[in-house]
């Protein structure tokens, strides 16, 4: 690698969250081993009934119902970090979009998210999820619609010198490269941005370092995930394919010179979902391997 780093490294939350391991420890794990931004899941209702709903295969349980003591207490433990030196970078957050029977309170509760964002003094909302329409042709209508409601979202992150990004994502309305470039098309001059997730786009049988090259200029925000062998994984085990970084098929090395050649200067955050690993033993070993590709937590200048 020759060109001069330029972007900022965090750590995602998911392997204590998705994992049932306690929040306090992998806010501290994420903290005292350097990284100065952390990302959660929103969690909130809108979103946990989303993801049963749509992002999972196979049997769903009963629904529980998120309430506004859980999520206020989410919260307080990001404050709590916040106050040790650990940023929330951002929320990732699933709705709908399309649905008139539910927009105008995923809208309300996306202005409050961003709101609440904004108080943390973080950059930007991750985005996901989409019409529930996965495994289906997707019309043309449909991503007009989609692409004007990020774009409604992305103009009132703008407002708060923030930004809002989109993340394609396995069992979501766009998961592969074709479905992506559908979507570029109509966000073409949106203050909608992209949010790229190597690992996801790998798994929908796509090539991440090419998307990352071909759309660079959107990136606001980019997830550093490996996978295994995704022709190895079908269904709901997809789910368990995930790898620290450099114990997957993912190019991560090209990815880089991509992000270096773009002279990126956002945030990258490394994600790894529930493993069977000692959660920090994988947070160090994805850390040692971007060390080994010459790079560093925090960029030298």
């Amino acid at each position: 690698m020759t060109n001069q780093q330029r972007f900022t490294f965090g750590y995602h939350l998911n392997t204590w969250d998705l994992g049932g391991l306690p929040l306090t420890e992998g806010l501290e794990v994420i903290r005292r081993n350097g990284f100065s931004y952390v990302e959660a899941l929103a969690r909130d209702e809108l979103s946990n009934d989303f993801a049963r709903r749509y992002m999972g295969t196979g049997y769903q349980p009963v629904p529980m119902g998120t309430t506004d003591i859980d999520f206020l207490s989410r919260i307080e433990y990001f404050s709590k970090a916040q106050a040790e030196g650990l940023r929330l970078s951002s929320l990732y957050v699933n709705r709908e979009f399309v649905n008139p029977l539910s927009w105008d309170a995923e809208r309300a509760t996306l202005d409050a998210i961003l709101h609440l964002l904004h108080g943390f003094d973080s950059p930007g909302v991750v985005l996901g999820g989409g019409p529930p329409a996965r495994g289906e042709d997707h019309s043309p209508e449909l991503y007009r619609r989609f692409a004007a409601a990020l774009g409604e979202i992305g103009e009132k992150a703008a407002g708060l010198g923030m930004w809002a990004a989109y993340h394609p994502h396995i069992d979501t309305f766009i998961e592969t490269r074709e479905q992506l470039d559908r979507l570029m098309n109509e966000l073409d001059g949106s203050p909608a941005g992209l949010c790229i997730d190597v690992a996801h786009l790998t798994l929908a049988g796509s090539d991440a370092v090419a998307a990352i090259h071909d759309y660079s200029s959107a990136l606001k925000y980019v997830h550093y995930k490996d996978v295994a062998d995704p022709s190895q994984f079908s269904g709901a085990a997809r789910y368990d394919a995930f790898r620290p970084l450099g114990k997957g098929v993912v190019d991560m090395a090209s990815v880089t010179r991509e992000l270096l050649d773009a002279e990126y200067d956002g945030i990258v955050i490394i994600e790894l979902d529930s493993t069977e690993q000692d959660a920090e033993e994988a947070l160090q070993d994805s850390v040692s391997y971007l060390e080994g590709l010459g790079l560093s937590l925090q960029p030298s200048s």
